[in-house]
């Protein structure tokens, strides 16, 4: 048998010695160590272990194959109950509401539904049933609240409206372990308990042998580690669901009856964990283990998610390599705790964006905002500018912002919770029309937690530390930056640009006397008379980035993005190879048909180049090994390659379609000058 490493508590250390190797630790990169141990203890494994760990309090990650899909099994029941939960808070459904069980819904698999329930007439309450799905994994229970829940399409088009990405779920766990098993159903209106045990008993191990050859290749009910990570983190954080409804959540998983051996299984005595095991056998062995663990005193909260898929190990084993992540990580943020961010000073938000607007007495206000998101914000701004009018998604009804805005000198766009409730499409034109009109007419965007974003350009849940990174990169100097943006764009007009990836992006144009756009912070009518572009309109806090759409027949050469979401696709190393401006070629080493039908639905500003863009703003910087970008990346070093649309910054490409990217780690030479080195600004 394999033996594991041990952590130093586990192995019978004295004290002394657990904190003389906290205190090496401390004198080491802030999560190298832990990266490094993780990834030890996934390489040893005979199989494929992917993990994620996210300290709640200060937004500290981790991940080993953090963006690989792996098969959820059981732990797809955690979706499933926010999703109730959802309708719950919505008041499309009631835990106290009353399910009668009929006999196709007794499914085969772990829990007691199916061995206690043979006969009609039972009736449990929703909120019984989630205790069922929840602590002994009932996959009849489960499959119950999934179709309450609308099926695996909606729990999945839910999860992205939430931010949250990575997951799918597809199918009933009666179909999902009928598939594993390699084993055909009848007719869903037709099942029985009977006629389950009738489709397993017959299935010879030559049918499941030739049903089953693919299964590794069907992304079909899986999640990344870094998905559910992000789905226990707004489970944690309380923003996605209604604070009681959440709690219950976690009361539930802390109460769960299975895997005592994984997450737990090396944790001290007594230490809490909500979680939520999965299970798949055959021959592919899946073990699964995603929950929250509570540190001891104040040191936090950590989310962790741990998949093992394809294992050659026992079941014991594989249960091991979770549990020993698990107390690796644990004592890791035990012995390197961080304090939670500091008080957020919605009083210096509120001045810095009067200051950057620096508003005449007759200037009329309009602010766009979200009653959940942030309110003290909102708050202060309505304390310092009487006089503004505030709107929200529910209360502007179809057609009226274009006529509102006749009235409006100065429209401030205020951080949303949720993206249903940002101007829809026409509305957006009629302020594209409104910003067009010239004059003093501005908007500034602060957009907040919407800025989170990953390196292929979509949003993704905000950690809660990010509020500090984006306070203090507030107060970063604006004129000292302004300087440095005009500093490059001399070397950027003084002749060809190239930049380059360590992934393969290759890509070479000139920007010629096209207007440059400086996002520096400054938002006054004084400004404004000097705008060219639409952009120079939209002023964004925190500031930092310079933007420009480089004469389109001057781009040539190849763009990779290692990892980019399409609908519910992750495509691998998408490279696109440009030509003119044009691109004149899509690869992708997987999932290359998600793309291509993405580009395909776009239209024509999807064959475009549009814009360079590269950040200045040296407060924006995230913490070590999180994957998540601060505000669209307008942090210094920080590229944004796009495609599509940008008639705002003085393109010629039409269409309204566009899609950013982001690299963290680009070189950016322009001239006989290097702007940025492998990420970091010169």
């Amino acid at each position: 048998m394999k033996v594991g490493k041990k952590t130093a508590a586990q192995a019978g250390l004295p004290a002394f010695l657990i904190l003389a190797a906290a205190a090496a630790w401390c004198a080491e990169p802030p999560l190298d160590r832990l990266q490094a141990q993780l990834q030890s203890l996934a390489s040893a494994h005979r199989g494929v272990v992917g993990v994620t760990v996210i300290h709640l309090e200060s937004g500290r990650r981790v991940s080993v194959r953090g963006s690989e899909p792996f098969p959820m099994a059981s732990t797809f029941k955690v979706p499933v109950a926010m999703e109730i939960l959802g309708r719950v808070d919505r008041g499309e459904l009631s835990l106290s509401q009353l399910v009668s069980l009929k006999p196709g819904d007794l499914h085969p698999g772990s829990g007691t539904l199916s061995d206690l329930f043979t006969n009609p007439g039972v009736q449990l309450s929703v909120r019984n049933l989630m205790e069922l799905m929840l602590r002994i994994s009932d996959n009849s229970a489960a499959d119950i609240l999934l179709r309450l829940a609308g099926g695996g399409d909606t729990v999945t088009a839910n999860l992205h409206r939430l931010g949250v990405d990575g997951i799918q779920v597809n199918r009933s766990t009666a179909n999902l372990i009928a598939d594993w098993d390699g084993v055909i159903l009848p007719p869903e209106e037709e099942w029985t308990p009977e006629k389950f045990n009738y489709a397993f008993d017959t299935t010879t191990a030559r049918e499941q042998r030739l049903r089953t050859l693919n299964l590794r290749k069907d992304l079909r009910d899986t999640s990344t580690p870094d998905g559910m990570a992000a789905l226990l983190e707004r489970i944690w954080r309380r923003d996605a669901l209604q604070p009681d409804s959440a709690a219950l959540l976690l009361d539930i998983m802390a109460r769960c009856d299975t895997g005592a051996n994984r997450l737990k299984g090396m944790l001290p005595a007594g230490t809490i964990v909500a979680h939520k095991t999965g299970t798949l056998g055959t021959a592919n062995n899946v073990t699964d283990d995603v929950g929250i663990v509570t540190l001891p005193r104040t040191e936090g909260h950590l989310a962790i998610a741990a998949f093992v898929k394809w294992s050659q190990e026992t079941a014991d084993e594989r249960a091991r390599v979770i549990a020993e992540m698990a107390r690796t990580a644990y004592d890791y943020f035990q012995f390197q705790p961080q304090e939670p961010a500091p008080s957020l000073d919605y009083g210096m938000w509120a001045e810095k964006i009067l200051g950057a607007l620096q508003l005449a007495p007759e200037e009329r206000v309009r602010m766009w905002a979200d009653p959940e998101s942030y309110p003290k914000l909102t708050e202060e701004l309505k304390r310092r500018i009487p006089r503004a009018v505030m709107l929200t998604r529910e209360s502007v009804k179809p057609g009226e912002l274009a006529a509102m805005l006749a009235a409006t000198d100065v429209f401030i766009r205020l951080p949303l919770a949720e993206e249903w409730r940002a101007p829809d499409p026409a509305e957006e034109a009629a302020l594209a029309r409104w910003l067009d009109e010239k004059g003093s007419h501005r908007q500034v965007h602060f957009h907040w937690q919407q800025g989170s974003v990953l390196a292929d350009g979509l949003t993704t849940a905000h950690p809660q530390g990010f509020d500090s990174i984006y306070q203090d990169a507030l107060t970063a100097d604006s004129a000292a930056l302004s300087k440095e943006q005009d500093s490059a764009i001399a070397a950027l007009r003084s002749g060809e640009v190239r930049v380059r990836t360590p992934a393969g992006t290759d890509l070479r144009f000139r920007v010629g006397e096209r207007p440059f756009n400086k996002q520096d912070g400054d938002a006054s009518a004084r400004r404004m008379r000097t705008a060219k572009v639409r952009v120079d309109r939209e002023i964004e806090l925190p500031c930092g980035a310079l933007r420009v759409a480089p004469l389109e027949t001057t781009v040539e050469g190849t763009l990779v993005v290692p990892l980019a979401r399409f609908g519910e696709q992750q495509v691998r190393n998408l490279r696109l190879t440009i030509a003119q401006g044009v691109v004149t070629k899509v690869e992708a080493d997987e999932n290359l048909s998600a793309a291509e039908a993405a580009f395909r639905a776009a239209g024509e500003p999807a064959k475009h180049f549009r814009e360079f863009a590269l950040g200045f703003n040296r407060k924006l910087k995230a913490p070590a090994g999180s994957v998540i970008l601060p505000y669209f990346a307008y942090g210094a070093g920080m590229v944004r390659l796009s495609l599509g649309d940008n008639e705002e910054i003085g393109g010629t490409v039409r269409g309204g379609w566009h899609r950013w990217f982001f690299f963290p780690d680009a070189t950016v030479e322009a001239g006989s000058r290097t702007l940025v080195k492998s990420g970091v600004m010169q």
